[in-house]
């Protein structure tokens, strides 16, 4: 069995070696030495979503590696990417200890509040949606509750990637995320090769460009062609027919114009439309044909 978070693990290592290495002549960098941070604290580990034991540190709720992350990436029957900007934060954490959860819990197995976070909520809906859409039935935004979403991403494996590895702030260019990209593309490339995701949700759209859109275009050859399953209308669906992929042209997670049931009811929405169109003029059934769970 390939060991996909072993693989990521030696990928962010070297991207992180290359990364302290840049910033070694760099003024900003030489002052954060003098306050006590490390130039690696800055630098944003991602990949397969933690498994293991809840922890509670003052308030926020994170998870530990349970070290059943690789068997169950394996085994997933549709293994859900979201490729995302940067950190907005002063100092990094690591992606894969984040949970949907409301901030004071205790317990979080008895805390069903989700976090307020807008970026959160969306990750939530969506897993949830596209996990449980079929051609035969969309899940509607009402069809389940807040607390459903916790639970489904508790249990389920899912996976997020920064494509830009060193912190930011509330808001990037697209001239300063395509640097990035251009710079580490290498192991970005790596990365998501490595992950091997059947849906990649690009987190990037603005102003009718997807930079993250783009670069996967770019790293899977042009394998993907745009698919327009309902006339006149852009769907936002690429699809990868050589290696039975999707790539969903999204806003970012944090975007609130039009809210959050808007936003699901597009994307989740057109998703139904491509299973549909996939299954009736291919006689695929995208959110089935991978893996038995």
């Amino acid at each position: 069995m390939k060991d996909y978070v072993l693989e990521n693990e030696r990928i962010l290592n070297e991207w992180c070696k290359k990364f302290v290495e840049d910033k070694l002549d760099d003024e900003e960098y030489k002052g954060y030495k003098t306050k006590g941070y490390e130039t690696e604290d800055f630098f944003a580990k991602d990949g397969i979503m933690n498994k293991g034991k809840f922890k509670n540190d003052n308030g926020t709720i994170w998870r530990e590696a349970s070290g059943k992350e690789n068997i169950k990436w394996s085994e997933c029957p549709l293994r859900v990417l979201f490729l995302t900007k940067d950190e907005n934060a002063d100092e990094a954490w690591d992606v894969r200890r984040e949970t949907f959860y409301e901030k004071g819990g205790e317990n979080p197995l008895q805390n069903n509040t989700v976090s307020g976070s807008f970026f959160y909520q969306n990750e939530a809906c969506l897993l949830y949606g596209l996990r449980n859409t079929t051609p035969e039935k969309m899940m509607s935004y009402d069809g389940f509750s807040w607390e459903e979403a916790l639970r489904f991403s508790d249990e389920k494996i899912f996976a997020r990637i920064n494509c830009k590895k060193e912190v930011g702030g509330e808001t990037i260019l697209d001239s300063v995320l395509k640097d990035s990209i251009d710079k580490y593309y290498d192991y970005l490339k790596e990365q998501i090769l490595n992950i091997d995701a059947d849906i990649l949700v690009c987190c990037g759209s603005q102003n009718d460009n997807n930079i993250i859109l783009n670069t996967v275009y770019d790293i899977y050859k042009d394998e993907f062609e745009y698919v327009n399953c309902v006339e006149g209308k852009g769907t936002g669906m690429h699809y990868n027919a050589k290696q039975n992929k999707l790539a969903i042209d999204a806003y970012h997670l944090a975007f609130f114009k039009g809210g959050l049931e808007a936003r699901y009811n597009e994307t989740v929405g057109m998703y139904y439309e491509f299973l549909k169109y996939l299954k009736n003029t291919k006689g695929i059934d995208f959110s089935a044909s991978h893996r038995k769970e």
